[in-house]
C-alpha cells in the first residue's frame, strides 16, 4: 500500500491556492471566530439586557408608524372641523345666548299717536363665558310676553356691537316706531299700567362672529324684565281749593297731585281730561296739561270745574259716602280719565286703558277750607292782616273744627243743612 500523502503546512504568511481552500472561503460562519467557551456563556446568562421604558416603547412605535398617524390626523381634521364650525360652535354660542340675560335700564315712549310712537330703549346684555361676540346691525321685534312672540307689535333697529360679559346695548337715539299690530301694542300699554312687573319680549336673528371664526346666525327669543306702573300705587291729592269767584274760563277748582312711576319708563302722555268723583257721583271735571311721567314721583296740577249746583242737588248722597272720611278730617276723591289728546288728536290706547283705572285719594278737608278761604280773601282785595288773622283762627281751631265735623256726621240732618247753606253761598260767590 502506498503511503498517504500528508498536507504540508504552509509557511507563515503564505496563501493557499488549493481548490479546497478556495471553497472554504464561501463556507457559512468561516469568519465567525472561535465559539465562546461554556464559562463565557454562563456569564452572559447572568446579566440579561435592560428592558425598554414605556416612553421608549412609545417613541419607537411612533417612530416606525408616524406617517400613518399623520394621515389619520389629516383625515380626522377634514371631518371634524366642518362639524365643529357648522354645528358645534354655533350650538355652544346659542346655548350661551339662551343662558344670558337682557335687562332694560331706561326707555322712553314719546310723541304718541294712534299709529306710532317715538321709542328709545337703553339696556344691557350679559352673556356668560370668556368669549367676545361681535354682532352685526340687527332688527329686534318686540312683543308682549303674556301674548306671545307670534303677535309682534313693533321693530327696533339696533347698531352693531361687541359683547363681552356685561355689555350696554342701546338704540341709536329715539326712533320713529309704527305699530305692526295695534292690538298687541294696546295689550302692552294695559300691562304697563296695571301690572307690577311688565317685561318686554325681544325676538330676532343675530348675525354674530366669535373671535376670528366664520360668521353665523343666532336666534334670540327672550324676555327683558322690567318694572311696570302698578296702577300708580301711592297716588295722592296733596292739596285742593275752590276758586271764588271762578276764572274767566270757568275754572273754580285747583288741586295738586302726585303720580308715582316705579318703572324705568319715561312716558309722554298729553293733555289728560279727568272726571272727579265722590263715590259714583261726578262732582267736577279737570284737565292735566301736558302730562309727562318720568321715573319717580311726578307732581302736577289739576285745573277743574266743580259743579256746585249738582253737588247741592245730591248733597245727601255725597255726605253719606264722605261721612267716614269726614270723621278723620278728610275728603275722598276719585279721578277717572275720560280723554287723552296729544297735538289735538286723541290717543286711543292711553284713553281706553287709563280710563279703566280709577285713582282714589284722600285730601285734608281743613286744608281745602283754609286754601279756599285764603284764596277768597286774597282775591277780594282784603288787607294781608285780616288774611293772616283768618289763617291763624283756622289753624288754632283745627282740632275743635275736626271734632265738630265728626260730631255732625252723626247728625246727618244738621250736617246736610249746614253744608247745603254754605254751598249755596259759594254758588252765589262763584256766579253759578
Amino acid at each position: 500500500m502506498s503511503d498517504i500523502i500528508k498536507p504540508v503546512p504552509l509557511a507563515e504568511g503564505a496563501k493557499s491556492n488549493s481548490f479546497l481552500d478556495k471553497i472554504a472561503q464561501f463556507t457559512i460562519g468561516n469568519s465567525r471566530g472561535e465559539l465562546p467557551s461554556k464559562e463565557a456563556g454562563a456569564a452572559e446568562q447572568t446579566s440579561p439586557a435592560e428592558p425598554l421604558t414605556k416612553w421608549q416603547r412609545l417613541k419607537l412605535h411612533y417612530g416606525r408608524f408616524w406617517i400613518c398617524y399623520l394621515i389619520l390626523l389629516i383625515v380626522g381634521l377634514a371631518i371634524l372641523l366642518p362639524i365643529l364650525l357648522i354645528f358645534i360652535i354655533p350650538a355652544i354660542a346659542q346655548d350661551l345666548l339662551n343662558s344670558g340675560s337682557i335687562v332694560i335700564d331706561a326707555a322712553s315712549i314719546l310723541q304718541p299717536t294712534s299709529a306710532s310712537v317715538l321709542l328709545n330703549i337703553s339696556s344691557h346684555v350679559y352673556v356668560p363665558g370668556p368669549f367676545t361676540v361681535k354682532t352685526d346691525p340687527l332688527q329686534l321685534q318686540i312683543f308682549v310676553p303674556q301674548t306671545g312672540s307670534d303677535y309682534l307689535m313693533a321693530t327696533l333697529n339696533m347698531p352693531a356691537n361687541s359683547i363681552h360679559k356685561n355689555t350696554s346695548m342701546n338704540m341709536d337715539g329715539s326712533q320713529f316706531t309704527p305699530f305692526e299690530n295695534y292690538t298687541s301694542w294696546q295689550a302692552f300699554v294695559h300691562n304697563t299700567i296695571f301690572l307690577d312687573d311688565g317685561g318686554l319680549g325681544l325676538k330676532g336673528h343675530v348675525g354674530t362672529q366669535l373671535g376670528q371664526i366664520k360668521k353665523f346666525n343666532l336666534d334670540i327669543n327672550k324676555v327683558a324684565p322690567s318694572k311696570a306702573l302698578n296702577q300708580f300705587k301711592g297716588f295722592s291729592i296733596d292739596s285742593a281749593r275752590l276758586l271764588l269767584p271762578a276764572e274767566s274760563d270757568g275754572t273754580n277748582l285747583l288741586a295738586n297731585a302726585t303720580l308715582p312711576n316705579q318703572s324705568v319708563l319715561t312716558l309722554e302722555i298729553g293733555n289728560t281730561t279727568v272726571d272727579i268723583l265722590s263715590g259714583n257721583l261726578i262732582i267736577a271735571t279737570g284737565l292735566i296739561e301736558n302730562l309727562y311721567l318720568t321715573p319717580g314721583n311726578n307732581s302736577f296740577s289739576i285745573r277743574g270745574k266743580a259743579n256746585l249746583t249738582n253737588l247741592i242737588a245730591n248733597i245727601g248722597e255725597v255726605l253719606t259716602y264722605q261721612g267716614p272720611y269726614i270723621r278723620d278730617g278728610k275728603l275722598s276723591l276719585t279721578t277717572k280719565v275720560t280723554n287723552i289728546k296729544y297735538n289735538s288728536s286723541t290717543v286711543p290706547y292711553y284713553t281706553e286703558e287709563m280710563g279703566k283705572l280709577h285713582l282714589t285719594a284722600q285730601t285734608p278737608l281743613i286744608g281745602l277750607l283754609l286754601n279756599t278761604i285764603t284764596g277768597l280773601l286774597q282775591g277780594s282785595g282784603l288787607n294781608s292782616t285780616l288774611v293772616q288773622e283768618v289763617k291763624d283762627k283756622l289753624h288754632g281751631d283745627h282740632g275743635n273744627l275736626q271734632s265738630q265735623l265728626g260730631d255732625l256726621v252723626d247728625n246727618s240732618t244738621e250736617l246736610e243743612s249746614l253744608t247745603r247753606r254754605h254751598l249755596e253761598d259759594l254758588v252765589i260767590l262763584s256766579g253759578q
